[in-house]
């Protein structure tokens, strides 16, 4: 960006801290919500209106909210990450349940499965995850849900909508359509979207592979009585030919079925139920030639995997909404294979995981009181993790190597792999109104999780490592403990005439943080620079803190002039050496400026992230540059029925690397191997939606 253009940018940055200054007109308040930009901003939660974004990944929405991002592995691969905590820490709940991913490297990442268009929103719980919302929540809680249509009243009637969105970069199209019929009663329903492209282009070259083709379908009922209501839906997600070229393999294919049902009702008005199951199951095939530049013959890969996970929550509701108990019990029971192959060398097998199994079982109560000034609320939550994995093995691999992994998987069979985590979450959340304009609240946590399967199970030296997607191989380490993270979160929201914001800040110590280390295992780091040519990580626990702070705003110039903006700001050490944690997002925020007429609106908006060279030693991380993004969003309502929608992102086609952004690792891209990956050149979009 040249100097005018920084220079308005500090403008925009300033204007919230001028108008606070400012005397304004007092206006009544009418909820202790902040909109902003489809996103409605509270102390507790923010909400995005999903299908109204111009993406293709659901989990780039992220970025538009204070504290939240996530990590780019490929196009629809994004992994979420809140307040420097990202993986299996951060639960992403899907219609109230989660999504259990195929593959050991989050290829189909639980956001993946709800595309934009078919997504009726996004919630972050902004702060410490309730104990009710999920069984596993360390890092935060992100909930979303299908957008199946409403009920409506008198006879049975059609509803739904019908859209398509291109982009230029990659001749990215998706479609979506959406069929509802519906009285007060009864609903179906039934939804779709198609999605493709082909590799996408950068200032610094095509990305190579990075193409898709995703197809969702979604079929459900639902009937609503005074007190009840009930919900069966059937799912299938088919995506192929998708590049991943941060990971060593990319998507050949990925076929997931998936089932569910909820039912809610209200026995009497001090006594409610509610019920939810799920279950999914999912196969996938990866491999390193077909779409990508094929290393040798010898060197071809590829991996069938399998994974399956069921799902349950029950729980009671006594008293009134004032003064609320829930009690309830949940589950999660989830299952992993994966083999590796060479389909030009029929004696080459890697079983790499073999017979996971992983159990969650949890009990819960959470109680809440709420009145016009004071809003309390006590959760507690018992917790069991059970794990288990069966003997791998590997064949076809030439000597020195083949003997040195068959001692690997020789002391992976002989040791326990029998594991057990027990422990007790505790979140107090306490909410105080000052006035009609200002309330502040405070939030402790204290919260558990155990490690993940990769984290366990890794036997042989791989990047199989739920996503990290950064170059590296790592190890897993069968004597890891759960991690356990206490923290403190304060905030405020408040009015002030036109000018309304809502900042926190929080401080989080994790005893026992998994991160990869320098292992000192001699077979796995031999065999690792056999295979990549350095040295192994292993997972290992580390005692770490993260603190910062997060803020949204907004500044209503006019009735039809608006600014808004969030700002985000992350830190994270650890403690047991002089290190820094490894991926954390860099500061970041972003400005917009809308203008809302009746049937239209336009919004320039900034996008700014800093340099992040607060990067860690201990696992090779590399800094990245601080660069500045211009976007420009259109959208006109031409009828009731009918909306018209166009954008341009990075409007000055500016080159940049998203620290956040995988490690190329794919051969044939105009983009190194060993690189960082670059962020898209100037992309022009444009989208039709009808309603009826």
């Amino acid at each position: 960006m040249n100097t005018w253009q920084r220079a308005a940018c500090a403008a925009l940055l300033a204007l919230p801290a001028i108008s606070m200054g400012q005397e304004a007109q007092e206006e009544e308040r009418s909820d202790d919500e902040i909109v902003v930009l489809g996103r409605a901003i509270n102390t507790t939660a923010t909400r995005i209106e999903v299908e109204r974004e111009m993406l293709v990944d659901t989990a780039s929405s992220l970025k538009d909210i204070p504290g939240a991002n996530v990590n780019r592995n490929g196009v629809i691969t994004g992994i979420a990450q809140y307040r420097g905590m990202f993986g299996d820490r951060v639960t992403v709940g899907i219609d109230d349940l989660g999504m259990i991913s195929g593959g050991p490297n989050a290829m189909d990442a639980p956001l993946s499965y709800m595309s934009p268009m078919i997504t009726e929103d996004l919630v972050v719980e902004r702060g410490i995850a309730s104990v009710s919302y999920a069984p596993e929540s360390i890092g935060g809680y992100v909930g979303t849900r299908m957008a199946r249509g409403s009920f409506t009243n008198g006879d049975f009637r059609a509803s739904g909508t019908l859209g398509t969105r291109y982009a230029d970069n990659g001749g990215l199209s998706t479609s979506a359509g959406r069929l509802t019929l519906s009285n007060d009663r009864h609903r179906a329903s039934f939804v779709t979207e198609f999605d493709s492209g082909h590799d996408l282009m950068t200032p610094a070259g095509e990305i190579r592979p990075s193409g898709l083709r995703r197809e969702r379908y979604d079929l459900s009922y639902a009937l609503s009585g005074d007190e009840s209501r009930f919900m069966v839906f059937a799912g299938r997600l088919d995506t192929s030919d998708a590049g991943t070229p941060a990971l060593p393999m990319d998507i050949r294919y990925i076929k997931t079925d998936i089932y569910g049902a909820q039912f809610d009702t209200r026995l009497s008005a001090t006594l409610g139920i509610e019920a939810r199951i799920a279950y999914n199951d999912v196969e996938h095939l990866m491999d390193n030639f077909t779409l990508r530049g094929a290393p040798m013959p010898m060197r071809f890969r590829q991996n069938l995997t399998h994974g399956s996970g069921s799902q349950f929550s029950l729980a009671g509701v006594f008293g009134e909404p004032e003064s609320a108990l829930k009690i309830g019990m949940d589950g999660i029971r989830t299952s992993h294979d994966s083999v590796i192959t060479n389909p030009n060398m029929a004696m080459f097998r890697i079983d790499n995981f073999t017979a996971i199994q992983r159990d969650v079982t949890g009990l819960f109560a959470e109680w809440s009181r709420d009145n016009a000034e004071h809003e309390f609320e006590l959760g507690v939550r018992y917790k069991r993790v059970d794990t288990n994995a069966g003997r791998v093995g590997a064949a076809g691999m030439p000597d020195p190597m083949g003997t040195n992994v068959d001692l690997l998987a020789e002391a992976f069979n002989a040791a326990n792999r029998d594991l057990d985590w027990d422990s007790v979450d505790v979140v107090v959340k306490y909410r105080r109104t000052l006035s009609d304009k200002t309330d502040w609240i405070v939030e402790l946590g204290s919260k558990t999780r155990a490690p993940s399967y990769q984290e366990l199970y890794l036997w042989l030296p791989l990047q199989a490592s739920g996503g990290l997607a950064d170059g590296r191989t790592y190890i897993g380490d069968l004597d890891l403990h759960e991690e356990r993270s206490n923290e403190v979160v304060v905030g405020i929201t408040s009015e002030i005439g036109r000018f309304s914001v809502s900042p926190q800040i929080f401080y989080r110590n994790v005893s026992d943080y998994i991160q990869g280390i320098p292992s000192t295992n001699p077979l796995a780091n031999m065999v690792s620079m056999m295979m990549s040519g350095a040295p192994a990580l292993q997972f290992a626990n580390v005692d770490a803190e993260i603190w910062g702070a997060d803020i949204a705003w907004k500044f209503d110039l006019s009735d039809r002039w608006y600014l808004d903006g969030i700002a985000s700001y992350t830190r994270g050490r650890r403690t047991d050496v002089p290190d820094n944690l490894y991926r954390l997002a860099p500061p970041n925020g972003s400005v917009g400026l809308t203008y809302a007429a009746p049937d239209w609106s336009i919004k320039p908006e900034v996008v700014m992230y800093a340099r992040q060279d607060k990067v860690s030693a201990y696992n090779g991380e590399q800094p990245t540059d601080g660069y500045e993004l211009v976007n420009i969003a259109f959208a006109w309502d031409a009828m009731d029925t009918l909306r018209i929608e166009a954008r341009i992102d990075n409007l000055l086609d500016e080159t940049y690397q998203d620290h956040l952004a995988g490690i190329n690792r794919a051969m044939g891209s105009d983009i190194p191997v060993g690189a960082r990956l670059y962020g898209v050149e100037r992309t022009i979009s444009a989208g039709v939606l009808f309603s009826f």
